[in-house]
């Protein structure tokens, strides 16, 4: 029988596999053009993002630099035994340590000590001192360093001495005046450190000496016997000199500035400074991203976001475009630092377009030579399916007699090629049987799992996040997704390696559970084991992110041993594997109390009696959760006895276990005025231990107002 005539145009095999390969062919270089493109746009953007990063990092180095040393200075300068001596012209006994500050920290342009009586003494570097500084102080041209002494004399006046020094602190000049206009009290930096054991500090503003940025740091300490005030007067040049190393680009630009938009660190320090005009006189002042001058520096002005910790901007300066990255840190006294990042698009993306260009015409050489070896491929294929269309037309026909075999190196067209004779052959068989047809090709099928569950005992386990939400609240969703999938995997690495099976994960929490769907006889200990390998990960995580200056995901854990349904449940079209019961409930409800006790791992009374001797546990409370009815013991999980170190408590902590046993037993045995006692005592040794915190206002206030006598010693509490 012919087959009905096709109204539509067909084409040879080979000819539709020429065509696609060639449409391919230009589909894969122009994918992958676009690829590169993109992906070598985005690579230059990551790449620039963590170059800033980097820079923010090393910058806030550099600041943790500048900073720290002047606050560890007056620390240590305000425990030095001399630190009250009054200073006597050329000496002190601070002398020596103020020029050893000096050498040690190039940065450091002056520091000085005054006394609530006014006297004084100072040490100043005078290396970058303009001419017009020095001549006003009457320092000689070799002069390297400056003392200056306020004192009293006998008749009760004031002299002010100033003594000039070579680099190896030796005297060159001096000179003195009685009645100096100097007080130390009426300073700026003396009346804001009214508070002993605290640094205060001035904020970024110009030396009027240096004539650059800087800023001054002042310690007030302990009154007894002469109180006073330390300074440090800490120039910005080295942030200056910082940013002008790390430039993003050969064209680009770092910047810091402040809140208030003034300029911190500029790659020329001296442009940072800006003479205006103030009740009629001249006087130095910061320049700002408004006055400057720089239009890139004035779009950022208008267009930075202060509120955002990051952003990427884009401007454009002429024909010039740019990409601006700008961070927000934090300086020692909490206020806010912007870290700005200038790079010319040309010099971001113009090495991509350029390479991308090279990589199209390689791949149109490539699409053209390719063509003829195309055209064979092509035709090697399209030949055995030829053969295969003529057997099938005479199967069709009814023609069934054997032929030669089909060759093909292409496993499918050989499968095909198979398949046809089979098919043949059954014909044949069943065409002797029944009409050709009749003949239908049979299809076996599978059986599918339906629902369905069982009782069985299981250990349970909910995990948690503190202030999750919190956390959630202040990081980008794409850094919190990420950090929050390599959290999962370190928690579940933990409980898997334990024979546990992860059943669901609910927000920032994990639900697990042991002894199914394969029976585990130790279910109970294996949970523990996982709950402290939890315990353990969770903290190294924490110690990563805490040293890289990211929040932690404080982890509490809660354990529970009961009966529970196990098995299938949803749908004929979807099924979920997972445990139900008013066990799971109260695991969940255990996890929860970790906040009421301040613990990370509680487990109930059951777990602790099915996971069996070599764990380390604290009583904490008996109480009735929410959703019971009958009170239970809780315990925390404190350890396990052995070698490992991450699990392993120490004897302080072993002999604090048990002499809280013997308090809990007191206070079970409701003695009040001794189990006051213990629980005080235990509150007292570890302050950070929030379940004595607890117990021990608990069991004082039973001391004071005793529960009545059916009370059957549980905390109730709501808390799911």
């Amino acid at each position: 029988m012919a087959p009905p005539k096709d109204p539509r145009r067909r084409y040879p095999l080979y000819l539709n596999i020429l065509v696609i390969f060639l449409l391919l062919m230009v589909a894969v270089a122009g994918a992958i053009t676009w690829y590169n493109y993109r992906a070598g746009s985005e690579r230059a953007v990551a790449s620039s993002k963590r170059l800033m990063q980097d820079v923010v990092n090393q910058f806030t180095g550099e600041l943790s630099q500048f900073m720290g040393k002047a606050y560890a200075f007056l620390l240590i300068a305000a425990e030095h035994p001399g630190v009250n001596l009054p200073p006597a012209r050329e000496e002190h006994d601070l002398r020596g340590l103020f020029f050893k500050a000096l050498e040690a920290n190039p940065h450091f342009f002056s520091v000085y000590l005054g006394h609530d009586d006014g006297d004084f003494f100072q040490v100043m570097r005078l290396k970058n001192m303009p001419a017009q500084a020095r001549e006003e102080i009457k320092a000689p041209p070799q002069a390297a360093y400056a003392m200056r002494a306020i004192e009293r004399g006998a008749d009760g006046a004031r002299v002010q001495t100033w003594i000039f020094l070579d680099a190896k602190h030796q005297r060159l000049a001096g000179w003195s005046q009685s009645d100096p206009a100097y007080d130390p009290r009426k300073r700026p930096w003396f009346q804001r450190a009214r508070t002993v054991g605290k640094v205060q500090g001035s904020g970024y503003y110009v030396f009027s000496s240096l004539q650059e940025p800087g800023m001054t740091l002042a310690y007030r300490f302990a009154p007894e016997p002469r109180g006073g005030v330390l300074g440090v007067d800490v120039s910005a040049r080295s942030l200056s000199a910082f940013v002008a190393e790390h430039k993003p680009s050969p064209s680009g630009l770092t910047v810091v500035f402040d809140e208030d938009k003034r300029l911190v660190a500029y790659p020329d320090s001296h442009k940072a400074v800006r003479q205006v005009m103030i009740d009629g006189r001249e006087k130095l002042r910061l320049a700002t991203l408004d006055n400057l001058g720089d239009p890139l520096l004035k779009q950022l002005s208008s267009r930075f976001d202060p509120q955002r910790p990051n952003q990427i901007l884009d401007f454009s300066v002429g024909d010039e475009q740019y990409s601006c990255g700008v961070v927000r840190i934090r300086d020692f006294h909490g206020r806010f630092a912007y870290v700005a990042q200038f790079t010319p698009m040309d010099e971001l993306i113009g090495p991509i377009i350029a390479s991308n260009l090279h990589s199209l015409l390689i791949s149109l050489l490539i699409m053209l030579a390719a063509v003829p070896l195309a055209l064979f491929v092509a035709q090697h294929i399209s030949r055995p399916l030829s053969r295969v269309v003529a057997e099938t037309r005479a199967m069709r026909e009814l023609q069934l007699d054997p032929t030669p075999a089909i060759e093909s190196r292409v496993r499918e067209i050989h499968r095909l090629t198979q398949s046809v004779d089979a098919m043949k052959a059954t014909l044949r068989t069943f065409s002797r049987y029944v009409p050709v047809d009749l003949v239908h090709q049979l299809v076996a099928s599978g059986q599918e799992q339906g629902l369905g569950g069982e009782k069985r005992v299981l250990t349970l386990m909910f995990s948690d996040v503190a202030s999750f939400t919190d956390m959630a609240e202040h990081m980008d969703p794409e850094a919190l997704m990420q950090k929050t999938s390599h959290y999962f995997s370190g928690l579940c690495e933990e409980i898997l390696a334990n024979q546990g099976t992860i059943d669901k994960f609910i927000g920032d929490a994990v639900m697990a559970f042991w002894n199914a769907p394969l029976p585990d006889p130790e279910h109970a200990a294996h949970a523990c084991r996982a709950a402290l390998m939890c315990r353990a990960r969770s903290r190294a995580m924490d110690g990563a992110w805490q040293a890289q200056g990211q929040p932690i995901m404080h982890t509490r854990l809660g354990l529970h041993t009961g009966e529970v349904i196990v098995g299938n449940v949803g749908t004929a079209h979807r099924m979920e594997y997972t445990a139900l019961g008013a066990a799971v409930n109260l695991a969940s409800r255990l996890e929860g109390l970790n906040k009421v006790y301040g613990t990370q791992i509680l487990a109930s009374q059951a777990t602790l009696e099915a996971a069996g001797e070599g764990f380390v546990w604290r009583v904490v409370d008996q109480v009735e959760p929410k959703g019971t009815t009958e009170p239970i013991l809780i315990h925390e999980l404190v350890g396990l006895m052995g070698d490992d170190p991450e699990l392993a408590p120490d004897r302080s902590l072993l002999d604090f276990c048990r002499r809280w046993d013997e308090a809990f037993a007191l206070y079970q045995r409701r003695d009040w005025a001794a189990a006051s006692e213990a629980f005080a005592a235990l509150a007292g040794e570890r302050p950070q231990d929030q379940a004595a915190q607890v117990m021990a206002r608990r069991t004082a206030d039973f001391l004071a107002d005793p529960p009545p006598p059916d009370w059957d010693g549980s905390a109730v509490y709501q808390i799911k």
